[in-house]
């Protein structure tokens, strides 16, 4: 058993390596989470996914990538990047980079990337204890967030833990309908 936090909640899991984080994304939409969402994940934690629009827009001109912060509950780690060209050995980024961080988590419902690729990273070295928005000694305890995202123009309304409160759950389905 491995110790997740030590304070002032310990959290144990029984193998760590079986959670998949991170890959390259190339559907039209599709949902992006921490391992194990709601519940804890082990630290250090480091994940990178690259949502890879380059090969088709769906028959629709003028798409973009975006990112739905539907259940996004960590206060830090957690950045979007945009990339004109992304390949493993050469990669020519755009201008836009957000990172969610404490002070801007509550009013950020949704990244749009207007470039072919965007690169969300999430790391997180410390315990999963105050770096979260929603913790409580196991009152409403959610870890992580849960995200969704779509190559497409974007929709007028948004959903975001806090438009859909604090103490309940947001749910979207695949066309936000």
């Amino acid at each position: 058993m491995r110790i997740v936090s030590a304070e002032p909640s310990t959290f144990f899991a029984k193998n760590p390596t079986t959670a998949p984080c991170g890959g390259i994304l190339t559907e039209k939409r599709g949902i992006i989470q921490t391992p194990n969402f709601p519940n804890p994940f082990y630290v250090p934690i480091s994940c990178v996914w690259i949502i890879d629009a380059s090969t088709s827009s769906w028959g629709q001109p003028n798409v973009s990538i975006n990112v739905y912060l539907t259940q996004q509950y960590v206060l830090s780690g957690l950045t979007f990047k945009e990339y004109m060209y992304y390949s493993d050995d050469f990669k020519v980024p755009s201008e836009m980079e957000t990172v969610v961080k404490e002070d801007n988590v509550t009013r950020t419902a949704s990244v749009q990337a207007n470039s072919p690729f965007l690169e969300i990273t999430f790391q997180l070295e410390t315990s999963v204890y105050g770096t979260h928005l929603r913790v409580m000694d196991h009152l409403l305890d959610v870890y992580g967030f849960n995200i969704t995202y779509e190559v497409d123009v974007p929709k007028a309304y948004q959903c975001n833990s806090q438009l859909c409160s604090f103490l309940g759950n947001c749910y979207a389905n695949h066309n936000f309908t």
